[in-house]
């Protein structure tokens, strides 16, 4: 079981192995007429609490709000999302720790999955989300999807709920529990995902006593809320539509088994925003219209209005199952992992938690690795 051995709780997290990045390659930029273009429309429900913050230092944490109402950056949903499109479609890691544990120097990642540094060798994530050189006169590819905000679909007067939340950790970072699973080694090949709780559905971990002082108090939206968002794509080629609209649309079932004993079954559904640990942030999103766009160079001559191709429905299911189809079969010990990871099976009973500071203190702990997932 995903937990610390011989223990009745599961470690809040578990790490999935990387595909190798591959296919570096010159991206197709926006003067380029040769790709899909087209607009995502989606829709996201939250399954349980969610909290975005709002950054300011008060001794409340209230929900971000942008013109009177509530909203999930569109930061947000493309870091999401980019992540997501890192870990299945063997993009570069583009975000690294800049710490290791005990303040020391971070995990190094693998030469092969290093960020990219050329804009002209990219990966499919760089050539889709963008990417920046990292040297003198660095040159810059502003990417092929943009992200709008998602703006909440409630009523005015609607509130939060006030949640306490503690999410700083022992001071330690538990080496055995960050090895890659499939080479054993603290290596850097693997990426962290958190499970689902769906027993969080209306609440959140309690605190012990002794450290409630050190909570902070969230004000989050309950389980339920509806948000709408788009997402804008310009050139993107058939493997990069494909990827695009699996990490939104992902699976609708998925039957799996933890560790050969627990059996999950569900739809995929992702995580996003504050204190994931605790169980918040799970939401389901849909996509309730994919529109492609006429051809630029179609679009830029035209003096009339030049026509779209607006797919929903039956056939808009249709497109989706075709173009995912790829990752759908892929079988992959990556993709296995986000399988298990992100599925939400409304019966699972799992406790999730993480050991406390004494678990941490006790010698006999000290190799104690996290059991297969």
């Amino acid at each position: 079981m995903d937990m610390p051995l011989n223990e009745p709780f599961w470690n809040p997290y578990r790490l999935v192995p990387a595909k190798e990045v591959r296919d570096r390659q010159p991206p197709k930029t926006h003067e380029r007429f040769d790709g899909h273009c087209g607009i995502i429309s989606c829709t996201l429900e939250n399954l349980t609490p969610l909290f975005i913050w709002n950054s300011r230092p008060e001794t409340d944490r209230n929900f971000l709000k942008r013109n009177g109402s509530f909203v999930i950056p569109g930061s947000s949903l493309k870091g999401m999302f980019r992540s997501l499109a890192e870990l299945v479609g063997g993009g570069c890691f583009s975000v690294s720790s800049k710490r290791g544990m005990n303040n020391s120097p971070p995990t190094p990642v693998p030469k092969e999955m290093a960020k990219c540094d050329d804009i002209h060798r990219l990966c499919i994530t760089c050539r889709m989300f963008g990417a920046m050189e990292e040297k003198a006169n660095a040159r810059v590819h502003m990417g092929k999807v943009g992200i709008s905000d998602a703006i909440w679909q409630g009523p005015p007067n609607a509130r939060c709920q006030p949640f306490e939340v503690y999410l700083s950790g022992c001071g330690v970072r538990h080496e055995p529990f960050y090895r890659s699973p499939h080479t054993g080694q603290l290596d850097g090949k693997s990426r962290k995902l958190y499970f689902h709780q769906p027993m969080h559905q209306t609440s959140i971990q309690s605190i012990p006593a002794q450290i409630r002082k050190q909570a902070w108090r969230v004000h989050a939206l309950p389980a339920g809320q509806q948000f709408r968002f788009e997402v804008q794509f310009t050139n993107l080629t058939d493997s990069e539509l494909s990827l695009l609209l699996y990490i939104i649309a992902l699976e609708k079932t998925v039957d799996v088994r933890i560790d050969h004993s627990i059996r999950l079954r569900g739809p995929m559904r992702h995580k996003i925003g504050n204190a994931k640990p605790l169980g918040m942030g799970s939401c389901a999103i849909h996509i309730e219209r994919l529109t492609y766009l006429a051809p630029p160079q179609e679009r830029f001559s035209a003096l009339r209005h030049t026509s779209r191709h607006i797919l929903e429905k039956d056939s808009l299911k249709k497109e989706i199952e075709i173009r995912i189809q790829p990752y759908v079969t892929d079988r992959s010990p990556t993709m296995e992992g986000v399988r298990k990871m992100m599925v939400w099976d409304e019966l699972d009973k799992r406790i999730f938690r993480y050991p406390d500071y004494t678990w941490f203190q006790n010698s006999d702990n000290k190799k104690v690795p996290l059991k297969n997932l």
